[in-house]
């Protein structure tokens, strides 16, 4: 008899592979995160973008998608894992502006100061 393990925690996902109806649900619940001021409001329109991207709920409730301006990268991030760089420090927003550890490895946005 074999044993089944439970499934290991989605950390990322992909938005490129997200069918069409996922991907605007998902833009439409991050783009109100991003524009709420009220945490209930913001934490709930998490939960659901991490539920439509598949992904575990991170314990900061914070998700984003790489904002890579020189590539297609479709990764959906905890936004306080490892190896991040900040695309924008316009301050406007509720959401960071993230490049994934990928793509800030392979061709970081250069800031400048």
């Amino acid at each position: 008899m074999s044993v089944i393990s439970p499934a290991r925690p989605s950390q990322t996902a992909d938005y490129n592979l997200l069918p069409p109806m996922v991907q605007a649900l998902l833009d439409q619940a991050l783009t109100e995160a991003d524009d709420t001021t009220d945490n209930h409001e913001f934490r709930t329109l998490m939960e659901m973008a991490t539920r439509l991207a598949g992904l575990d709920l991170p314990k900061g409730h914070d998700i984003a998608k790489c904002a890579c301006p020189d590539c297609y990268c479709g990764a959906i991030f905890d936004t306080a894992a490892p190896g991040l760089r900040q695309v924008d420090n316009s301050g406007e927003y509720n959401l960071p502006l993230l490049q994934c550890a990928d793509c800030a490895d392979a061709h970081p946005v250069h800031h400048e100061d």
